[in-house]
């Protein structure tokens, strides 16, 4: 696999706030989370203890430049101010770059979905009398329902007697 295309991808990440790359910059902890995770770890704390042994480390610094590893704790902070958009954005990218059949499926689930965002909603109003309170002597007039549904969604918003 061409790992290039991760790190192109992830050239665009975007922060929460600023942060300058003092001891592990974000590139090089999500590249890490991203390989752990292709190893089925389902943790960060499984992906640290697997990101540490010396053959993966080996591996990231000769495939990636990443000489030093953050400890759990800093993995943990440098993952929390990644804007989770920006990331998804970057994935994307980079599943396009590596698979195009896949990403052109992804673009069209993308365009249904948007669609159906804009999608109107239909607001039903249905009216009934209740027959048998227009026999009834204490009624001077037959009591009426009056309800307002929305039909996509099967929620009635309001109802009258």
């Amino acid at each position: 696999m061409r790992w290039e295309e991760l790190e192109d991808a992830l050239e665009v990440l975007e922060t929460e706030r600023e942060y300058d790359g003092y001891f592990c910059s974000i590139k090089a902890a999500v590249i890490i989370v991203i390989l752990g995770s292709l190893c089925d770890l389902q943790s960060v704390k499984k992906i640290h203890a697997w990101a540490t042994t010396e053959h993966v480390r080996k591996f990231l610094e000769e495939t990636f430049g990443i000489k030093r590893i953050p400890c759990y704790w800093w993995l943990l902070s440098l993952l929390g101010i990644i804007r989770p958009e920006s990331l998804n954005e970057c994935m994307k990218q980079w599943v396009a770059s590596v698979v195009p059949e896949l990403a052109a499926k992804l673009e069209a689930e993308e365009n249904e979905q948007s669609k159906q965002k804009k999608k109107t909603l239909t607001i039903a109003i249905d009216g009934k009398e209740i027959r048998s309170t227009g026999k009834m002597k204490k009624y001077d007039n037959p009591l009426h329902i009056i309800s307002a549904q929305i039909g996509e969604l099967g929620l009635t918003l309001a109802q009258r007697t």
